[in-house]
């Protein structure tokens, strides 16, 4: 299994996008069936995977979008500290990409907010997704911010620091100039 993740990694590097998807393959596998092999090279493993998110070949986009998706599934609380690099580059491809892409991310997102710890979901979503200048951008934080507090509960949540802000922020997208959003 190191073996393999070593092998994905440097196929990652290949300027073929074939070569790409393989290596997006192998880790997407691993994920399922090795993920201790991960963990000690997470920090890494994610920087690659992020920097295919924006590959101009939407197939091998859409491929790493996934891919992430799975270690969020799989590893869990483990990938907190790769939410703010995650998602600032799924919110973005949820604004300017072909519509599978976009699906494909929100989606990932919505896997993201589900399996990390709320704090870092919420933080991170307030941070990148509340201030975009584009509409879906903001439509899709606001629809995650909404979930996660549903999930974390009002009376566990007015205890918090982040309350003040999470109060800020809905003022925020309660005006925003996009219906969707409010």
């Amino acid at each position: 299994p190191q073996q393999s993740l070593q092998e994905a990694l440097s196929l990652l590097g290949s300027d073929d996008w074939e070569l790409k998807e393989k290596g997006l393959f192998t880790i997407k596998h691993l994920a399922g069936s090795h993920s201790e092999v991960l963990l000690c090279r997470l920090r890494e493993v994610c920087l690659a995977l992020t920097s295919e998110v924006t590959n101009l070949r939407s197939k091998v986009s859409y491929s790493a979008i996934v891919t992430l998706g799975e270690l969020f599934a799989t590893l869990k609380k483990d990938m907190d500290s790769e939410v703010d690099e995650v998602a600032r580059v799924l919110l973005q491809m949820v604004s300017n990409s072909p519509e599978f892409v976009q699906k494909a991310a929100s989606q990932t997102l919505g896997i993201m907010v589900e399996n990390v710890t709320p704090a870092r979901a919420t933080t991170a979503l307030m941070d990148m997704g509340v201030n975009s200048r584009h509409a879906p951008v903001r439509k899709r934080a606001a629809e995650l911010l909404l979930s996660l507090m549903e999930r974390i509960g009002v009376t566990k949540l007015a205890g918090t620091a982040r309350a003040e802000r999470l109060a800020h922020v809905a003022g925020k997208l309660a005006q925003d100039c996009h219906k969707d959003t409010r």
